[in-house]
């Protein structure tokens, strides 16, 4: 039997539908599926996606049963029980490139390098103002000034369309304190880059989000919760209070100077998005 190059690993909660059409997108992968496994760890639904799974998935896979602690600890869950020599970390709302294995086993398959691939919005889906505005180059994945083989630092790594050594994962694995996909991915990264570990950025591995946000609402809540878990993040490693704290409170600072009433729409929403990220971690910090 052939060699196993990847265990891709997908957490997931409540998402039956675009779970199923995740894993239908990677039953179609050019990567022979002899040559990699699926893993999907169900951390605690309660709509059908458990029954969907052991009835009907769209290629061979192993389930695994998580008890509702958050991603990190799937994640964790899964890994440990991976047979591959390689990790790819996806999302439940993730559709990826027919290419992608591919495309992640030739930037890093045959080294010891994490592998963070491109991340955009799903062009079948409706992609409203505020996603243009989140992503690929927004508060949400930032991809603006990169090029396909660039080193890339830990602020620039998600937690999805994301390859590791396994052995990295077993040796600094995801902190199962933090409960929500929100900072986890950065705090392993930050731990990762400590040990000398560095990051690639592949343009060619890309997959695409299926979520909808309609409204700017949608993303301040999100932007509250990440400066949260910024916090936690500080707490644990004082060092980051420059890049999680110290950097966004001078970027509001320098545009709120500019009078916010004259910034273009977008810069608005970028202040928005900050000010909410602050106040997330300011309430952090006045109940802990």
């Amino acid at each position: 039997m052939p060699e196993l190059l990847f265990s891709v690993i997908i957490p997931t909660r409540d998402r039956r539908k675009t779970l199923e059409q995740s894993l239908s997108a990677f039953a179609a992968q050019t990567m022979p599926i002899d040559r990699w496994e699926m893993i999907v760890v169900d951390d605690a639904s309660v709509d059908d996606t458990v029954d969907f799974l052991r009835r009907d998935p769209p290629l061979p896979l192993r389930i695994l049963r998580a008890s509702g602690d958050g991603p990190a600890r799937a994640r964790n869950l899964g890994i440990a029980a991976a047979r591959a020599q390689r990790i790819l970390l996806m999302g439940d709302d993730m559709i990826p490139a027919p290419d992608l294995l591919e495309a992640h086993r030739q930037a890093g398959g045959a080294s010891e390098e994490a592998v963070q691939g491109r991340i955009e919005w799903d062009p079948e889906s409706e992609i409203t103002e505020i996603m243009r505005f989140m992503a690929p180059e927004g508060p949400q994945f930032y991809f603006r000034g990169l090029q396909d083989g660039d080193r890339i630092p830990f602020s620039r790594i998600y937690g999805a369309n994301f390859s590791a050594p396994r052995d990295f994962f077993l040796q600094e694995p995801f902190d199962e304190r933090f409960r929500f996909a929100c900072m986890e991915d950065t705090e392993m990264a930050w731990r990762w880059r400590q040990r000398g570990w560095s990051f690639q950025y592949a343009e060619r591995a890309r997959c695409f989000h299926r979520h909808h946000y309609s409204r700017l609402e949608h993303l301040l809540e999100r932007q509250k919760r990440a400066g949260s878990e910024a916090r936690t993040c500080v707490r644990i490693h004082p060092k980051l209070v420059f890049p999680l704290f110290l950097l966004p409170a001078i970027q509001c600072l320098r545009s709120l100077l500019k009078a916010p009433i004259h910034l273009q729409r977008e810069n608005r929403w970028w202040l928005r998005c900050r000010l909410a990220y602050l106040a997330g971690y300011s309430a952090f910090s006045r109940t802990n």
